[in-house]
């Protein structure tokens, strides 16, 4: 860090052109947005890239580099990638081009030949919390700047930027990404949400809108199932420089036009979604059906921006780590998603012989391997996922946190308390509970795929919603767990049940 923090205090006194390198999912594009802001409220105007998830796929690409040269930058500093970017670091010195990585993904055997290399995973970290997202390693690139700036005197008192402004952008790319909500993410997640909620940025005002969280006090779902969508289906569809712009922008209407487009975008995803989530169930019934420890898909009619939705609603249907590829020139580009018991990352670094890049986390990864190797690293990845199973097949659980009735949901005081819980997310769950001995009323299916009906018990009644429903409406439910879910309509807030499974 304080390599960084020099080199970057040198640029910002000599006037040197900065170029900031992001990923380009809500984690990166929120990153670049924050680093973005923060120089250019100092009075400097970074260059900002993103690699296209089609033609360059993830990582800090050696090919992007040039064209930052003929642009005079001599200071690159990336955000979310670039832990294993060997050649891009080679190519950057040869430029004369010093390289900062940031990053938050699993360190491999050998680190970069950056400048900086800035990643709380390094084995030599004496950093106190290792599960940042990447927008919260820039951010702690950010606070030890800033920090230092004030110690050379470079700002006025009245000057000093106001970091906490940032929290909503910093909690935006953090729960997006899903990690661990506990230790520093929680602090960032819970004053964030508070930024997020009163955010003056014309274009998360514009998203809220759009995404019917206008009047809506803001959680973690809200962001999961209905900001981020929108804000990554620029990079899965079209440019990342989209949501870039829409996070960065001061001018309202730009705001609502970005808005209008990413949320287009996100509606033509979800009709890709379905239609590959067709051809991959087509593809293991034909090929496997449901007897195997993980599965390897592939097609050249799936785009790449889309597969890691699939591949993460195929690996919660069949409980086995699932990876998707696309097939285009040549190349397979895939995505992986996992299950708690296989650490995704380590049954790839037992492959790797197959694969020509790949990086990430135990629960998901990105890869890249040639046409010709597919079979033989589907077999092989079979082989490293049983190994890790140790021959015992994954079994589904779902904890219930305890046995309710209707009444104790409804009472005042447990629902004041319940909210102070907040936020939930990865590794601090949501509570689950489980009620027994009720009535179901008014049972229907909405947009063909979510079951809704009322539960009823002791004169009292609670709306339940089961999203992506599959079958028939059940005449009888035995039993039921669902966490608590709240939304908004006219001002109002309405209490329902979020049904996680039943025993019909």
């Amino acid at each position: 860090m304080e390599r960084a923090v020099e080199r970057i205090i040198k640029a910002l006194r000599e006037r040197e052109k900065i170029a900031i390198y992001g990923d380009y999912d809500v984690d990166g594009t929120t990153g670049a947005a924050i680093l973005y802001l923060f120089f250019k409220e100092l009075g400097f105007d970074p260059v900002v890239i993103f690699p296209h998830r089609e033609r360059d796929g993830y990582g800090l690409h050696a090919h992007l580099l040039p064209p930052l040269k003929e642009q005079k930058v001599s200071l690159l500093i990336s955000v979310d990638c670039g832990i294993s970017a060997h050649e891009a670091c080679e190519v950057a010195k040869e430029l004369g081009i010093d390289v900062i990585i940031t990053d938050h993904h699993e360190v491999g055997p050998k680190i970069p030949q950056a400048l900086a290399v800035i990643n709380p995973k390094r084995p030599d970290s004496a950093y106190p919390f290792r599960e940042l997202a990447g927008v919260g390693v820039a951010f702690c690139l950010l606070r030890a700047l800033r920090q230092k700036l004030y110690q050379k005197g470079f700002f006025k008192d009245e000057n000093i930027p106001n970091l906490r402004r940032f929290l909503d952008l910093v909690a935006l790319g953090t729960i997006a990404d899903i990690v661990p909500l506990r230790g520093e993410n929680r602090l960032i997640a819970y004053f964030g949400l508070k930024e997020l909620e009163n955010t003056s940025r014309p274009g998360l005002q514009a998203l809220k809108k759009i995404a019917g969280l206008e009047n809506e006090t803001l959680d973690t779902n809200g962001i999961l199932f209905r900001l981020a969508p929108r804000i990554n289906a620029g990079g899965r569809l079209k440019e990342a420089a989209l949501a870039f712009k829409l996070l960065i922008t001061e001018d309202p209407t730009e705001a609502n036009t970005l808005a209008q487009e990413l949320h287009r975008l996100n509606a033509e995803r979800q009709r890709l979604e379905e239609r590959i989530l067709r051809e991959a169930w087509e593809q293991i019934k034909e090929k496997w059906g449901l007897k195997r420890s993980s599965y390897v898909l592939a097609s050249p009619n799936w785009p790449s921006g889309v597969i890691g939705i699939v591949a993460s609603r195929l690996q919660e249907a069949l409980y086995r780590p699932v990876i998707l590829l696309s097939l285009r020139e040549g190349i397979a580009k895939g995505s992986g998603r996992s299950i708690p018991e296989v650490n995704l990352y380590q049954c790839l670094s037992l492959c790797r012989d197959y694969l020509r890049a790949f990086g990430g986390h135990p629960a998901a990864a990105g890869l890249k391997l040639d046409l010709e190797n597919i079979a033989s690293f589907a077999e092989a990845f079979e082989k490293a996922v049983t190994q890790h199973l140790a021959g015992k097949p994954p079994v589904r659980q779902l904890r219930i946190d305890a046995w309710v009735r209707i009444r104790h949901l409804l009472e005042p005081n447990f629902l004041e308390y319940y909210f102070k819980l907040g936020p939930f997310g990865a590794e601090y769950p949501e509570p689950v509970f489980a009620l027994r001995n009720f009535e179901i009323r008014s049972s229907t299916i909405l947009k063909e795929r979510h079951l809704k009906f009322y539960l009823w018990q002791e004169g009292l009644g609670i709306p339940a919603v089961y999203f992506r429903f599959e079958g028939n409406p059940p005449s009888q439910v035995r039993a039921l767990a669902a966490s608590l879910d709240f939304s908004h309509f006219q001002g109002r807030q309405y209490l329902q049940l979020r049904i996680k499974d039943l025993k019909a």
